[in-house]
């Protein structure tokens, strides 16, 4: 039987909802920009890097993870970095 768009459709929904009900409340609107039609590429970025590394924006600047293909792309690093960090 193939799964129709609607049913996928319906995956991601779920997928996504659980996902935000583990999402520190000051992240979650980089979660909802990142899923959005429109999202800026360095939003994604950010919302897979503070999953990645546990919502702690500190963890990310210092991430070791140097062969993910984002490591160049990460934020909270250098001189803007105390600007990111909301």
């Amino acid at each position: 039987m193939k799964t129709t768009d609607s049913q996928i459709a319906q995956k991601i929904a779920a997928k996504r909802a659980g996902r935000l009900a583990t999402t520190p409340d000051r992240f979650k609107g980089h979660f909802a920009a990142a899923w959005s039609a429109n999202c800026a590429p360095r939003r994604a970025v950010k919302a897979f890097c503070l999953e990645c590394n546990g919502f702690d924006p500190d963890a990310i600047a210092g991430c070791t993870a140097y062969a993910c293909p984002l490591w160049n792309f990460r934020p909270y690093q250098g001189k803007d970095a105390d600007n990111e960090r909301g």
